[in-house]
Parts: C-alpha cells; structure tokens; sequence
C-alpha cells in the first residue's frame, strides 16, 4: 500500500528515564502541548508498554537498566511494527558514542542539561519526520537515493548508518570512498530570491546531483542550513579523481548561467572532498563528514577574499 501524503502519527509519547523528577517534568512539558504520553522506569516496562501501543516518538535515556540504553533502542526496533522516532539525552558529545547509537537506532541525540528546554521541538520534530518519510523521494523506486535531512523526513541514524556501510566496505573492498561536500551562499537573501528563494535552488542543487550520480553506487545528502545556504553531500564509493571531477563539474554546469564567478551574481558555490582508502584506519562516519565540510570551507576561503579585492575598486567609486 502506498503511503498517502496526508498521513499523520498520533500525539503519542513514551518516556523511559530511571529518575523520576526528570520523567514527571518531562511529560508535564509534553502534556501542556497536547501529547498523549506515557511514561516507564525501566527498559522492561517501555518494551511492555510499546508491544502493546504504538508510540510514533520515545524519549529513553542512554541508560534504562536492566538494559543499556543502545541494546534497549535495539530490542525497540525489532518490536516496533509502525515508524517510530527516538530521541536519546545523553551528557556525551564523543561522535564514536553517538555513531554507536545512531547505527542502533537512535534518531535523535539531545544533551541532556538541554533537555528539557529542547524536548516539546525535537518531538514536533519527530513527528513531523515521520509523516514526511511516507512520501519521501528515496521511497520511489525511479529517484536516486536520497537522505533527505533538510525537510525532516530522514535523521542523523540514516546518515550515519548508510555511512558507516560504506566505510567498512570500503575497508574490506580495498576500494576509495570519497565524499563531497557543496556549498552554495548568498550574500544577502535577494540574492537567492532573484533565482526562485532557497528551496527552489535546494531543489535545482539536488536535481544537479542526481543527473550526474552513478545509479545503484552513489547517494545524495541533503543537509539543514542557516538562512540563505545550501548544503549537499554526495557519497561516492569505489571512485577516484574522475568521478569526483565529473560530479562536481555537473553541478556547477547546472549554475552556469547564473554567472556565479561574477562578483554581481550575489552567490557563490564552493566544494570539498574527503577520501577514505580501504588500506588507511577507519575514520567515524561524521569525522569522513567533517572533514569534507572543512576542505569545503578552506577552499572557499581564498575566492571570497579574492572575490571581496574585485569588488573593492566598485566600492571605492561609489
């Protein structure tokens, strides 16, 4: 059955936390917004309690004895028949811990002396993906894949558990796994209006990379930005320098007309690669990620002074 564009998960949460103080505060906060919530001390009682109803979003933290907190997020998803969004506070910020859980099943990581001032968004936030993932592009067998985080449909998990396929295949294959990262900014929001607003041209960037994408090899990213920014990652196994090359000559053809290397055109694009080679010790998911986001930057760094030395002779005789 295919899935229909208006569907909506219930108001529906669970709870699982050990101490009772953060579980009663937590589900007052749901409570005054609408939610339906439900709450369990321990890692036996949720599973209870989720075989038994459907709860489209679960708020656990990372430790839910008898169980850990990843193991209790696992038995989870083996019992859950219907989506389901799971938040997890954690006081870590080590990515290796986070990518653990991300690949467990953990959608969502919130620091947990944030907690609750951040809960009542990233549950909207929740079920709000889930509706979107219904009608999701990577759902239609014709589309490339795509892991859509800029609209909610998809999480980190996604990301990060396609990622970490991918680096250890590329260990075992011996083959390089390369990563881009694209940028595209404005100046001032005109600039991105003048082309149709930023989700127009988060569109066109996306349709960019999919026409150069080798099918049933590379996938797409497309990742949440601040105001006036788009950012795209391709995911490029078993490549080198000539498939790096082509995509991102692909996408700026897609612009070339817009006169980006002007310094009137308002926008500019810039990349940045990272690799992996199969013989080199396997970097975590969002380290491969970060690294290509800071060549992106480093990149971009000498045309934005360059393109500011242009500008400034205009300027002066104004």
């Amino acid at each position: 059955m295919s899935a229909t564009p208006d569907f909506s998960p219930p108001r529906r949460v669970l709870i699982v936390d050990a101490d009772t103080g953060m579980r009663e505060s937590a589900a007052a906060l749901l409570k005054l917004q609408g939610y339906e919530v439900a709450a369990a001390a321990d890692g036996v009682e949720a599973l209870t309690m989720f075989a038994r109803e459907w709860f489209p979003v679960v708020v656990t933290d990372s430790s839910v004895p008898p169980v850990d907190g990843i193991e209790f997020v696992a038995r989870l998803r083996i019992l859950s028949l219907a989506p389901v969004y799971i938040i997890m506070p954690t006081e870590t910020t080590d990515v290796r811990v986070h990518e653990q859980g991300y690949c467990m099943g953990v959608d969502q990581y919130l620091m947990r002396q944030n907690s609750l001032s951040e809960l009542v968004g990233r549950v909207q936030a929740g079920i709000t993906a889930i509706r979107r993932r219904q009608s999701s592009r990577t759902g239609r067998a014709h589309e490339p894949a795509t892991v859509d985080l800029e609209n909610g449909a998809h999480t980190a998990r996604h990301l990060v558990g396609r990622m970490r396929a991918e680096i250890v295949q590329a260990g075992r294959s011996q083959k390089t796994l390369q990563v881009l990262s694209i940028g595209l900014d404005a100046a001032d929001p005109t600039a991105f209006q003048h082309h149709g607003g930023s989700g127009a041209i988060s569109d066109t960037l996306l349709s960019a990379a999919h026409e150069a994408m080798r099918p049933k090899l590379d996938w797409v990213v497309r990742l949440p930005a601040p105001a006036n920014t788009c950012r795209l990652v391709v995911v490029m196994p078993e490549s080198g320098s000539i498939e790096a090359g082509a995509m991102e000559q692909t996408i700026r053809n897609a612009f070339v007309h817009w006169g980006l290397s002007s310094v009137n055109s308002g926008i500019r694009l810039s990349t940045g690669l990272a690799a992996f080679a199969g013989e080199e010790q396997a970097p975590a998911a969002l380290e491969l990620l970060g690294q290509a986001e800071r060549n992106r930057r480093t990149n971009d760094a000498p045309n934005a002074n360059r393109r500011a030395a242009e500008s400034a002779p205009a300027q002066h005789a104004a």
